[in-house]
């Protein structure tokens, strides 16, 4: 039976209320990057303990406990109810980033701050194993395109919030601002939204479950590790640690970059990274509702979008960062690096809801809590890992050639994309051979009440 061709109204205000509940969630991430001399001033530290304590110490325990976090909720995920889980994990972390807000020591910050990671780690496997029942194989890309620029422009909007109110109204306020709206929103989600069916969306289960019959099929340890042997898992999940490289050259380096090597100002350069950070928001759409459109065609062109568009994005991103010096120049010309920023912010970005949705359609309703989580953490520890690399290329070979350098790592992560060109198909036939198995076993809600 052919999968459902368009998107029903329900569906639609799920993924939209999701949205917005991720929105503000991950508005919360950087909110303390603006006002981090100001913190420090407030708690009587000194430049290098404002860096270590403030930027290093919290922002490591924020992502630590994020990362543990993950892999717990993501296996409850594929054992309990997804909806009940999912408040539950968003009210413990807003009700620690609503706190932070009175914080009066350093230590109510610190853990307050790491109590928030909760929210923001384990929300990324419930939200998309939601998604994956939801929305057919056809129409994954495009909802997972939507979370992501949800949290994108959460994040934005957060450190935008937290610049200019920050200032002004002291940085403990625009925490409590960000916190309050997802009280109403999970409110919306506990009384308006209807947990998906697990497998509902599967073509080889949708008949059998309208008809009254549930899929009761949970995680236990040897499904777990069944995920490893799959092997699109594999190549998305080392995918991630060589293509989180050079997003750290954007994350941490190019804005002082181009403003104290290329001869712009802050403001230019923060323009800059702006307009990539614009590219980014338009290329994870844009990626979501291509991937679905090539899909439909060809499963095999999703993983060839991925890889094609990692490689092609290595291009402008060495243009950026080869664009000549122009220190001495008096009224530099910033049009033309505002335009490649954008373009290359389209690129890079165009693979992550692809990514997601590959990773929706290769693993089973009751693994892909934790499929999640593992893939958040791999990401995470490339985030991590990335900085570091960066900086050991700088002291070896200056700032120039060692970001030129990070740039290349995306040659690897675009290949092994490419390489799931002949993974891809056969793990989603082994998935729909596995799901046919499943459903000859499956009754009614009511058998198995009365068993």
């Amino acid at each position: 039976m052919e999968a459902q061709s368009s998107i029903g109204r329900k569906e639609l205000y799920s993924v939209v209320l999701l949205a917005l509940i991720s929105f503000f969630l991950f508005s919360d991430q950087n909110l303390m990057a603006p006002n981090l001399t100001q913190i420090a001033n407030d708690f009587g530290f000194s430049p290098d303990q404002r860096d270590v304590l403030l930027g290093g110490n919290i922002s490591f325990m924020f992502w630590l406990f994020g990362g543990l976090v993950t892999l717990l909720i993501g296996y409850l995920t594929d054992r309990i109810s997804r909806k009940t889980l999912f408040i539950i994990t968003i009210v413990l972390g807003e009700v620690p980033c609503l706190l932070t807000g009175f914080a009066q020591t350093y230590t109510e910050l610190f853990w307050l701050r790491a109590l928030t990671g909760i929210a923001i780690g384990g929300a990324l496997p419930l939200t998309y194993s939601m998604i994956g029942d939801y929305f057919s194989h056809r129409h994954r890309a495009t909802a997972a395109a939507w979370i992501t620029l949800a949290q994108a422009l959460g994040i934005a909007a957060g450190q935008f919030l937290a610049g200019f109110i920050g200032p002004v109204y002291g940085w403990r306020l625009p925490f409590i601002i960000v916190a309050l709206p997802n009280f109403l929103f999970i409110l919306l989600f506990l009384f308006t939204v209807k947990e998906p069916a697990r497998g509902g969306s599967e073509e080889n289960l949708r008949d059998l479950i309208e008809k009254g019959k549930v899929y009761t099929a949970k995680i236990n340890w040897s499904q777990y590790k069944s995920i490893f042997k799959i092997k699109s898992n594999i190549i998305l999940f080392l995918q991630g640690i060589p293509g989180c490289v050079p997003w750290g050259v954007f994350l941490i380096y190019l804005n002082d970059f181009y403003a104290q090597d290329k001869g712009f100002t802050v403001q230019v350069a923060t323009l800059i990274i702006m307009a990539t950070g614009a590219g980014i928001l338009v290329g994870g759409l844009v990626g979501g509702l291509i991937g679905d459109k090539i899909y439909n065609v060809n499963p095999k062109f999703q993983p060839l979008l991925c890889g094609a568009t990692t490689l092609l994005g290595i291009i402008p991103m060495a243009f950026l960062l080869n664009y000549p010096s122009q220190i001495g120049v008096h009224n530099p010309d910033s049009i033309i690096p505002l335009v490649v920023g954008f373009i290359t912010g389209i690129f890079i970005r165009i693979a992550t809801p692809n990514t997601y949705a590959m990773l929706l359609n290769v693993n089973a309703p009751e693994t892909r809590g934790s499929v999640m989580a593992l893939f958040n953490l791999t990401n995470d520890l490339g985030l991590g890992i990335g900085p570091v690399v960066i900086s050991l290329l700088i002291m070896a070979f200056g700032r120039l050639l060692a970001f030129n350098i990070a740039n290349l790592f995306w040659i690897i992560c675009g290949i092994m994309y490419l390489s799931m060109i002949w993974t891809y198909t056969r793990d989603q036939a082994k998935l729909g051979n596995q799901l046919l198995e499943k459903a000859r076993t499956m009754k009614t809600d009511r058998a198995i009440n009365n068993r």
